[in-house]
């Protein structure tokens, strides 16, 4: 189906809203950053429908970003890393099963905001009345959908997710909050607690898959001593993977290395109770701006308009006229000279700026 609008389309697009009643499915499992900016997309959906229960696939790694939140009925563990060998036989009976699963909620709408060939799939399991997606999705995920919307809203991802929802009828609702599970702030504060230093901290998370992403370490370790000679603990962040990025940006004493060893609901939890955090264009950038949190987001390989904290432009360093064309360009690692414009005394300019204006909630 083609977008609704023109001719007949407002009454055609009212009597499906109107089917819609029943229970709602939210398929966006990963990125872990890309989850933390599709809060407004589950905001919108309970404020079209306000009775409706609201599940969400989510990579199971990633369950706790959207656990405790009280518009989520269900958060759907989805197995993506064990099943990566989906040749394998028992890979394939676990995803029958999920299918099967899947479907026996009997959902009325599911909407597809990945738009690959594993959320395609996931949208198709459904057999849900309004099924929602891109028409031009990648990987034939496009295939899985019966409602299909052109791309557009850009250049924003969270704008473009909207406009998908706007085209199939549901307003869109700009409310970006993230709610961290109470379980995982309690074991925050106890690991908190244990700290050596009970200062007002700092979280950096220096660390980037993408090589064209990063800070230069010695510029972290700057940053670090610096914010530490103001009295401020610095904690580092880091996904288990990234250990040796976050030991080459330590200081060389004072600071905190938490890479790997917090869940990722404890890792929200320490972004929550931050005075500032800073980082590169990565997943703690969006969890930060999601909790309301000062940030500083350091930006040279990506385009802080596609891909900056949602709705927080001013809390962006980036070197003017850099950003690339191309949205798949930070694959490059020679873009990393990008990042080397951007200087130490410029990120601790906006960190001053980011602490007088404070949390924004």
């Amino acid at each position: 189906m083609e977008n609704p609008r023109g001719k007949g389309g407002d009454y055609t697009l009212s009597v499906r809203m109107a089917r819609t009643s029943g229970r709602i499915l939210l398929i966006k499992p990963s990125a872990l950053g890309d989850i933390c900016r599709s809060m407004p997309v589950l905001a919108s959906l309970r404020g079209a429908f306000p009775e409706s229960a609201i599940d969400w696939v989510v990579q199971e790694e990633f369950v706790d970003v959207v656990r405790g939140h009280p518009d989520v009925a269900q958060a759907v563990a989805f197995p993506r890393n064990r099943w990566r060998k989906w040749w394998n036989f028992r890979v394939m009976q676990e995803a029958l099963g999920f299918g099967q699963k899947i479907r026996s909620n009997k959902y009325s709408l599911a909407v597809d905001l990945q738009g690959l060939f594993r959320s395609g799939w996931i949208l198709h399991s459904t057999h849900a009345q309004r099924r929602v997606g891109w028409k031009a999705a990648p990987e034939f995920a496009w295939l899985g959908a019966n409602e299909r919307y052109r791309r557009r809203g850009g250049p924003d991802a969270t704008e473009i997710m909207l406009a998908l929802l706007e085209d199939a009828g549901v307003p869109p609702i700009r409310d970006a909050k993230i709610e961290v599970p109470s379980d995982a702030v309690a074991a925050w504060h106890v690991r908190r607690n244990a700290l050596p230093r009970q200062e007002p901290y700092a979280v950096l998370a220096p660390s980037s898959r993408w090589k064209s992403k990063r800070w230069p370490a010695e510029r972290w370790k700057v940053l670090a001593e610096r914010l530490m000679a103001r009295g401020m603990q610095v904690v580092m962040v880091g996904a288990p993977g990234e250990s040796e990025q976050i030991r080459n940006a330590m200081p060389r004493d004072g600071a905190t290395d938490l890479c790997g060893v917090i869940s990722v609901g404890q890792w929200l939890a320490a972004i929550q109770g931050a005075s500032i955090v800073v980082a590169n264009d990565s997943a703690a950038v969006h969890a930060a701006a999601g909790l309301g949190r000062a940030l500083v987001g350091i930006y040279g390989a990506t385009d802080p308009a596609a891909v900056g904290p949602y709705r927080r432009s001013e809390s962006v360093v980036a070197p003017p006229g850099v950003a690339p064309s191309d949205p798949h360009a930070y694959r490059d690692d020679r873009l990393v000279q990008r990042m080397e414009l951007v200087s130490v005394e410029a990120v601790e300019r906006k960190v001053d700026q980011e602490l007088e204006r404070g949390h924004r909630w």
